[in-house]
């Protein structure tokens, strides 16, 4: 349970560094970009994703520490290396003071969080899922999935915040530099807890060292069926969670003219919803397993893609709290069991890499790419409808993966 517990506050407080920037990222864009050629809204999403981009670099080297120098080394790493560019992003100097080079030490800093990021998410899991055994692996990583979720929920609620009437425009800088902060707390947890009981005994058994020498390209190729399983999970989650954390709040403030504060509310209320079926999904996983009850979150993602936008589009109270409540639920389908099952896809040796890299990649086209795609297709169709068509999309590559998947599962 102690080793669950630091999982659950370490990747918390790392999720809530790393989300403050989506939730900014607009005020971000007119601090630290000149008016010009782009929006403002333009020029902050493209460093929201260079973060996305740099995630499966972090995980390549975060993979290659924790498979061969073990899990916890790694874990201490990226949550050491996460405060320092959060806390430069809260004091940085705007495009007025610094000139160009303000969008150049922004960008660095959104690299290294992305970095840090791709070895963390999975890696938690990993380690805390390789302590736990089969005692409820499903619940316990859709606890630790829910725990990046409430850094999420914490960051939308500093939004919230620094929304309200009066706030003075610099109120943001505050929720990075306090993020700087909460990042010593988990440095703190995570420095009391022992390595994973599985990576002690396979060194052990290899004379105190590691299996092989590169972990993440055995795990490409020996395991090729596993890693793209796996990627097209992570696009599916990367999808549905930022059109929950991003879109909605685009969404809904640009076509439909909610004020930015209502919008945070209403996404807070499917975040909310998020934290609470997580672990109640990766119950599921534990009765029903894997292939299974992911089976039924793409099916449940395509059927709901459509009557999640009509209910937008209702403009009522009621109408958005139920879409909130529906994507929440959907968001959760997946992302809740998926550590229990993709970690299973790989063998202890190249675990930590595999898992890594090859969810990094997805869920850095689905979270990165597809908001901004969902905002083009709308302004390109005039249809508010069309943004349904990428989570079906994804939906559906994710199902046919899965049902057709025949490789091998590994024990944790």
């Amino acid at each position: 349970m102690r080793i669950l517990l630091s999982s659950i506050a370490g990747t918390g407080l790392e999720f809530y560094d790393f989300m403050l920037y989506a939730v900014f990222a607009d005020r971000i864009g007119s601090v630290f970009f000149p008016a010009g050629d782009f929006s403002h809204f333009q020029a902050g999403w493209i460093t929201f994703i260079l973060a996305y981009v740099s995630r499966p670099f972090g995980a390549t080297v975060f993979g290659y520490i924790g498979d061969r120098m073990g899990r916890k080394k790694a874990l201490l790493l990226t949550i050491s290396c996460m405060g320092v560019p959060t806390f430069l992003i809260g004091v940085l100097p705007g495009y007025e003071t610094l000139g160009i080079a303000a969008p150049i030490i922004l960008m660095s800093c959104r690299l290294v969080q992305g970095l840090c990021t791709g070895g963390e998410y999975n890696g938690s899991a990993i380690f805390a899922l390789e302590h736990m055994g089969k005692h409820y692996p499903g619940m316990s990583g859709g606890m630790i999935t829910g725990a990046s979720v409430l850094g999420a929920l914490g960051a939308t609620g500093m939004g919230i915040f620094c929304s309200l009437d009066g706030m003075p425009d610099w109120t943001w800088r505050l929720s990075f530099i306090l993020g700087a902060l909460i990042s010593l707390v988990g440095l703190y947890i995570r420095r009391n807890v022992s390595e994973s009981p599985a990576f002690e005994k396979m060194k052990e058994a290899h004379g105190g060292g590691p299996i092989i020498r590169s972990p993440l390209r055995t795990a490409l190729f020996r395991h090729r069926r596993g890693a793209t399983l796996t990627l097209l999970i992570g696009l599916l989650n990367g999808t549905l969670s930022y059109t929950l954390y991003k879109f909605i709040n685009l969404y809904l403030t640009t076509y439909f003219g909610l004020s930015t504060n209502l919008a945070f509310k209403y996404t807070s209320i499917g975040i909310g919803t998020f934290v609470i079926c997580a672990p109640l999904w990766g119950f599921v996983l534990d009765k029903i397993g894997g292939q299974r009850m992911l089976k039924i979150a793409c099916l449940l993602s395509v059927c709901c893609a459509v009557p999640l936008f009509f209910l937008l589009q209702e403009l009522t109270t009621t109408s958005f709290i139920l879409s909130q409540l529906m994507l929440g639920i959907c968001v959760a389908s997946i992302a809740g069991p998926e550590h229990a099952f993709i970690q299973r896809l790989f063998p202890i040796q190249d675990r930590y890499s595999g898992v890594s890299f090859s969810f990094s990649c997805g869920m850095g086209i689905g979270a990165g790419v597809c908001p901004p795609l969902m905002k083009w297709l709308v302004e390109m169709t005039g249809n508010f409808y069309s943004p349904a068509l990428i989570v079906i999309v994804a939906a559906l590559a994710c199902f046919i993966a899965l049902a057709t998947y025949k490789g091998p599962f590994y024990k944790t």
